[in-house]
């Protein structure tokens, strides 16, 4: 990531809705820079006090140096901790550092059991690192369709990354039929939910 949860985060960026306070509960991808010192603080607190999703955003934090010092071996420590204790994000995250070899052994397979993992608990980067997968036939069969569907799910849940990847299959009937229309809207969709590339589309389409 240094990257949200997927690879994670990828050309998305998150706006924390305007009163919002800064919590334990605050993902990573919310964070104002100058908030990363507090939030790591915060973060550390609630990992202590058993919060799994706390940890998994610790880990984060460690895996990129934001607030704390980088350390890999923490990071995947606390991903690990995370998700075995029932963190969707610690999963999806763990996934991710699984798919680059990152701190852990490179692992494919065992990133897609993790992204699924995720997924299956709605966590919108744990469906798109599984669709990633899937796309590129990635320690699973390849399966443009299925995909598409896991996109499909991210997107829903306001994954602007998701959307462009589901408009750029639409666009060029990758998995599913081509339809020029449909892909436009993802695309918006995709901007509207803070991914630059999904901007950059729209601009396109609209010259």
């Amino acid at each position: 990531m240094a990257a949200s949860a997927l690879g994670c985060g990828g050309s998305s960026t998150t706006v924390r809705p305007a009163g919002a306070a800064l919590s334990a509960e605050t993902p990573p991808d919310e964070l104002r820079e100058d908030e990363h010192e507090r939030a790591a603080a915060l973060y550390e607190q609630a990992c202590k006090g058993n919060e799994a999703n706390a940890c998994g955003y610790l880990s984060f934090m460690y895996d990129n140096g934001y607030g704390v010092d980088s350390d890999l071996d923490n990071a995947v420590e606390l991903a690990e901790r995370a998700c075995a204790e029932g963190s969707a994000y610690g999963c999806a995250y763990l996934g991710y550092l699984h798919r680059l070899g990152r701190g852990v052994e490179q692992d494919d397979s065992r990133a897609a059991t993790l992204f699924r993992r995720a997924c299956d608990d709605n966590d919108a980067s744990g469906c798109v690192g599984l669709a990633l997968l899937y796309k590129a036939g990635a320690g699973v069969s390849r399966d443009d369709s299925y995909a598409a569907e896991l996109f499909r799910r991210a997107c829903d849940q306001g994954e602007g990354m998701a959307c462009y990847s589901l408009g750029y299959m639409y666009a060029h009937g990758e998995g599913v039929d081509v339809d020029l229309d449909q892909a436009a809207k993802l695309f918006r969709a995709a901007c509207d939910g803070g991914d630059r590339t999904g901007c950059q589309a729209v601009r396109q389409i609209g010259e």
